[in-house]
């Protein structure tokens, strides 16, 4: 039996909620996070398989000499639900199995990974406990506000276009953090901590 099994969490969250905050938190405890979205941008610059599926799909537009083409990409899957479903699959299970083969290169026992769309995504499927973190509405609208320069009725939009799929991840998730600014974070981060820690 082996001893050494790397523990691997995913951390989600609605729009707003804090899913970075949490990350934050956790790596300044020196935890590994790996952001998935961030990764996911990286690897369909730089993945080879990506890029071959991806021009193969759309056409030789879909780079330009500095990488992808973000805007002509964003075109092909705006109100086509096809070609997201395409994009996803390609995606998806590159980010996946590249987060596995990061997550064996950590010196640590718990590794995390942060994703908006971890149960759409199949993550939850690669990950051994699921954390999400909750916020009142009216806070959740406020900081995505704040953060992407946006207005309450773009906000709003984005919220109850996920509201089912938040449902989903709430009910099926290991832990939640509240981040409502009554209970510490850091109190909370650390519960989880030593629960996953038995």
């Amino acid at each position: 039996m082996q001893t050494n099994k790397v523990i691997k969490i995913g951390i989600t969250g609605g729009i707003g909620s804090g899913k970075s905050v949490v990350s934050r938190v956790l790596k300044i405890m020196g935890y590994p996070i790996y952001d998935s979205d961030s990764w996911a941008k990286k690897l369909m610059n730089n993945n080879n398989d990506i890029r071959n599926s991806l021009t193969l799909r759309f056409g030789k537009d879909t780079y330009t000499d500095t990488g992808l083409n973000r805007q002509f990409l964003a075109q092909q899957i705006f109100c086509n639900k096809e070609n997201l479903a395409y994009v996803n699959s390609i995606v998806h299970p590159a980010v996946g199995k590249h987060f596995l083969q990061w997550s064996e290169r950590q010196n640590s026992k718990l590794v995390f990974i942060e994703s908006a769309i971890l149960f759409s995504s199949g993550f939850d499927k690669i990950v051994d406990k699921v954390i999400f973190v909750d916020a009142p509405q009216d806070m959740r609208l406020k900081r995505a506000m704040v953060r992407d320069n946006s207005n309450a009725e773009a906000v709003m939009a984005r919220i109850k276009n996920q509201a089912t799929g938040d449902t989903f991840a709430r009910t099926h998730s290991d832990f939640i953090i509240q981040n409502d600014n009554k209970k510490l974070l850091t109190t909370q981060v650390l519960s989880v901590l030593n629960k996953i820690n038995g």
